[in-house]
């Protein structure tokens, strides 16, 4: 048993929790539609579940407005149901083959909705990140019930972790309000 090796991971698992936040914000942008969310919005085609991008042609119109050029027509309402609940409050227009999504006007209104999910997802990795410390946490404790560790170690590696904790929550924040400066 190599507690040395499990705190690496703990690290690991927080810092894969903080790149993951970062490209789930990337979608709240108000300047522009994020091509890469619509890219990989998957589908179930032929009962197998396949990207967007696979099954149709997907451009920008301009700075609000993305067409879609299915490659087969018969998925064209389920492609537009799947947009529409992205939640990102975007709208679209079915024209014969083509779905036109359009980001909405940025009112205020719709930026409050934005800075809401925005919260809710940081609240929702700061609470991923203490269950990584929780579970981590328990580890120890076990170790230390069972005398695999001594009393000191269990208080080093019981700081260590909640160090990491409180960095990287930290970072999530840190990278949280850099995102409501920018929507702001």
């Amino acid at each position: 048993m190599n507690i040395e090796l499990n705190i690496k991971n703990v690290e690991l698992k927080m810092k894969d929790s903080i790149l993951s936040f970062n490209k789930l914000i990337e979608k709240y942008n108000l300047n522009l539609i994020n091509l890469d969310i619509i890219y990989n919005l998957k589908i179930i085609y032929y009962n197998k579940n396949v990207k967007l991008s696979k099954l149709s042609n997907i451009v920008y119109l301009n700075r609000n407005s993305i067409k879609i050029t299915l490659f087969d027509k018969s998925i064209k309402n389920k492609v537009r149901h799947l947009i529409e609940n992205i939640n990102l409050n975007l709208t679209t227009n079915v024209d014969n083959d083509e779905i036109i999504i359009n980001l909405p006007p940025i009112t205020v209104e719709y930026k409050k909705k934005i800075l809401l999910l925005l919260n809710k997802d940081l609240e929702f990795y700061k609470i991923y990140i203490r269950n990584i410390r929780k579970n981590y946490n328990d580890k120890i404790k076990y170790w230390l019930k069972n005398k695999l560790i001594s009393k000191d170690k269990y208080i080093f590696w019981n700081k260590n972790i909640q160090f990491l904790t409180n960095k990287y929550i930290n970072n999530l924040d840190v990278i949280c309000n850099k995102k409501i400066k920018s929507i702001v």
